[in-house]
């Protein structure tokens, strides 16, 4: 438990062991609505009544693929859209600065709206600007595609000029739903990397990726349902989490992907089952949630489940993972504590704690008083009368709020809280992990002071003020 510390005599901070909550700090970092939407299955708002009266011929299904040119390589992609929407794979244009479209016999510059992963989803979404009436192909109904169906596959190979793809004849051999793509067996090379699989009436079945590894012949291809999906997901602004860190499921296409929650205290009840959508790093069962925030706004997140692990991931509306979380042995809840640095749309990952487990779990969301992120350096000012450095921060509280403060640092420092009148409420030395409870006792803003307890303390440090009610249940600090 945390110790708790009370008014009026200002209280040296004991030391506590540091719990999985402490840790909780230091996160890791890595990696529009659009005008386009889907109607019926198979079909785009955006195409011509003819087109969708008739099956096109081979000459107009060769002109809706189009050849794809970076300055890391070249590839294949397909027009979905008659204003100009192109779906290609992301390993055809991951990494480019340039991307060019060659349309008609035109060269286009391509901007991309939305990019999966070769490593998840190896789709990419491009759009031709100012472009209008270009010849497209349909979407085949993923119900329609059946084995041993024969299909053609279009696109560019090593050597093809950019307008006369060339065309191949195979069949599928098998349709692998749970990870998305169709395999099939034709002469298509690298080059036809975000080509089309087309079936007899040339609509879209797939589009191809590659070849499966230590195989003779056999193509893979991202199905159908995916690319719908990838394009929905962007409609709903789904553009970084869908392909780069999940695979949609196939049976969110008729409705939201994710679910929308508030910034303030509210708690959410999920249910992850194996049909939903999957987590790319090991296919796990995964539920998506989006929430606005405004830069310097701070919130926790807690998943917690009797019946499966929690794993918790925060996007930020740049796409970067922001911070990871998973529960550790019988502590069954994760938790993310993050001060906010950008304005916009954030995505939040909840996922089973593996790919054969399902189950319900409670997500809660809160924002804490304070969560700071500082260091001490040779650019801080000393504060003390030994020339300990500090820096200071401050925080509102109201009279019989009960708080917990948690610190993860380099250093062992000393914390300071004054209360409105400046009076001290709570003065000490904390290990590196530490955190205190205590009670504040007036209406108003508080300042915290954070320093070293030698003048030649420097370091990264991470202090956090929360309401002990948000305190996650089974990752309580603990007594030491």
């Amino acid at each position: 438990m945390v110790r708790s510390f009370t008014r009026p005599q200002p209280a040296r901070i004991a030391r506590f062991a540091a719990s999985s909550l402490l840790l909780l700090q230091t996160a890791i970092a890595t990696t529009l609505v659009s005008e386009f939407a889907l109607t019926t299955p198979g079909t785009l708002l955006t195409q011509s009544a003819a087109a969708q009266s008739r099956p096109p011929s081979l000459q107009e299904a060769e002109a809706a693929v189009v050849h794809i040119r970076t300055d890391r390589g070249s590839g294949s992609g397909v027009i979905i859209d008659s204003n100009g929407l192109v779906v290609t794979n992301a390993h055809v244009i991951a990494g480019a600065r340039q991307i060019v479209v060659t349309v008609q016999g035109r060269q286009v510059t391509a901007e991309v709206l939305s990019t999966g992963h070769s490593d998840c989803l190896d789709l990419a979404l491009l759009r031709l600007p100012n472009q209008r009436n270009l010849p497209s192909l349909q979407l085949a109904d993923a119900r329609s595609i059946e084995k041993s169906q024969p299909v053609r596959g279009i696109g560019y190979p090593p050597g093809s000029s950019p307008n006369s793809p060339s065309v191949v004849q195979g069949t599928i051999s098998n349709i692998d739903l749970p990870r998305g793509r169709i395999l099939f067996d034709a002469a298509m090379n690298p080059g036809n990397s975000g080509g089309a699989v087309v079936d007899s009436q040339f609509r879209v079945v797939g589009i191809h990726k590659g070849s499966i590894s230590g195989t003779e012949g056999i193509k893979v291809a991202v199905s159908v349902e995916q690319v719908r999906l990838f394009v929905e997901a962007y409609r709903q602004g789904l553009s970084f989490p869908l392909g780069q860190f999940v695979i949609p499921a196939v049976a969110s296409s008729s409705q939201p992907m994710s679910q929308s929650f508030s910034l303030t205290r509210g708690n959410v009840q999920g249910n992850l089952q194996p049909q939903d959508s999957r987590f790319c790093a090991d296919g796990s069962p995964t539920d998506i949630y989006t929430f606005d925030a405004e830069a310097g706004q701070s919130v926790m997140l807690k998943m917690a489940s009797r019946q499966t692990g929690s794993r918790l991931v925060l996007i930020g509306p740049d796409g970067r993972t922001i911070a990871f979380d998973r529960s550790q042995g019988g502590n069954r809840e994760a938790v993310l504590l993050r001060k906010l640095t950008q304005s916009g749309q954030y995505t939040v990952l909840a996922i089973a704690g593996g790919e054969a487990q399902a189950g319900q779990y409670d997500l809660q969301i809160s924002q804490p008083i304070l969560v700071e992120q500082g260091m001490l350096d040779a650019s801080t000012a000393p504060c003390f009368d030994d020339g300990s450095l500090c820096r200071s921060y401050s925080f509102q509280g109201r009279a019989g709020q009960t708080v917990t403060l948690l610190v993860n640092s380099a250093f062992n420092p000393y914390l300071i809280v004054r209360d409105p009148n400046g009076d001290r409420v709570v003065e000490g030395k904390t290990e590196r992990r530490d955190g205190v409870r205590f009670e504040l006792p007036a209406d108003g803003w508080y300042r915290l002071v954070v320093g070293g307890v030698e003048p030649g303390d420097r370091g990264e440090f991470t202090i956090s003020i929360l309401d002990t009610r948000d305190l996650p249940n089974t990752n309580q600090v603990s007594q030491r």
